[in-house]
């Protein structure tokens, strides 16, 4: 029995887009080149058109993928996603492989004319500090290789169950050693498994001067189904089941969340929760979202804030809420920081 195996090399670049806004208007068919990138040997680089590579495609972001070595032809597939801080969007990839040749200026260049429409990248979280960050994946396809086969038997491992474990942990509280209590409900914990979490949760809970019996500890300013939630982070990693809240009561937890994870100092909670609000605004709490970005240093949840409120068709609905009128008299500096908003993303 004979094997007809293909070897492959990959590798991927980072392209990033800073002022993601004066970037456009650049001109159909006009783009920005990455800086030349090396992957299997060879060397390639990101064509981004912000107006679309043509006429029939001017409402999307176009990318190519340019050989820039010479003399050589190269067989290969490649994809294109979007990423920020928190997440990944689903890789873009073309359908089978593309042979790229560099003595052929047709042929060393393969095109994604419609990568994403641009409203719906303005629309998305991706924009963070008007910056897009584009990541490329490349698959070099060698020559293929004919062998002979061996048998060989492979064990199947299961998935990790480690988050599941702790959430029984948490669920059973056997070994707890820690209760705190948050306006008269109880939660049982672990201190080590909560140090190991946060660097806050450590100095307060660890150290050869803290007493070795159960503490009980008083947390105030916290409510407690956010601290609730708090405790299933951090033992499962896992955040907000979808399946235990509806919306309107998901978006009022992940405001007290985000205090919590910025008071616990657990970063990667809090750009979670940044960006589940950036994906859930609406007009009746846009105001106090910003107010929360501003006073936790969530720097991209405000500009998404300020960039919803400026939309034309918001303005006037936001100014009419309840909430407005209460962040106007707590926080005025913010109604500047809302006008040079308008000023800005109109400009858009």
């Amino acid at each position: 029995m004979s094997t007809c195996t293909t070897p492959r090399v990959c590798g991927q670049h980072t392209f990033t887009i800073k002022d993601y806004t004066f970037s456009k208007g650049l001109g159909v068919g006009k783009f920005v080149r990455s800086m030349t990138f090396s992957i299997g040997g060879f060397e390639w680089s990101i064509r981004y058109y912000p107006d679309g590579i043509n006429a029939k495609y001017q409402q999307y972001i176009s990318l190519s993928l340019e050989l820039m070595s010479t003399a050589t032809q190269v067989r290969a597939i490649y994809a294109f996603r979007l990423k920020n801080t928190v997440h990944q969007s689903e890789w873009s990839s073309v359908e089978e492989p593309t042979v790229f040749n560099s003595e052929s200026i047709r042929r060393r260049i393969s095109n994604m004319e419609k990568f994403l429409e641009r409203s719906h990248l303005e629309e998305s979280s991706f924009l963070e500090s008007d910056n897009l960050v584009i990541e490329c994946s490349i698959i070099i396809l060698k020559k293929h290789l004919v062998s002979d086969a061996e048998t060989t038997s492979e064990t199947v491992l299961p998935p990790s169950e480690l988050s599941k474990d702790f959430e029984k942990l948490l669920e059973s509280k056997q070994g707890s050693d820690v209760t705190f209590s948050v306006k008269g409900e109880s939660f049982l914990a672990h201190r080590i498994v909560l140090a190991a979490r946060s660097p806050v949760f450590m100095a307060e809970l660890c150290g050869p001067w803290k007493e070795k019996e159960a503490l009980c500890i008083t947390v105030e300013d916290m409510e407690p189904n956010a601290f609730k939630a708090l405790l299933q982070y951090i033992y499962t990693d896992r955040f907000l089941p979808s399946e235990e809240y509806d919306d309107n009561d998901k978006r009022d937890i992940v405001h007290h969340l985000l205090q919590a994870a910025d008071r616990y100092s657990i970063e990667k909670l809090k750009l979670a929760c940044e960006n589940f609000l950036c994906k859930n605004l609406d007009v009746e709490t846009v105001t106090a979202t910003l107010a929360l970005a501003d006073q936790h240093g969530c720097n991209n949840l405000k500009d998404a804030c300020l960039r919803y409120i400026a939309s034309p068709d918001k303005m006037e609905k936001v100014m009419a809420t309840e909430e407005y009128g209460s962040i106007k008299r707590k926080f005025p500096n913010l109604l500047v920081e809302i006008l040079e908003g308008v000023c800005k993303f109109r400009k858009i």
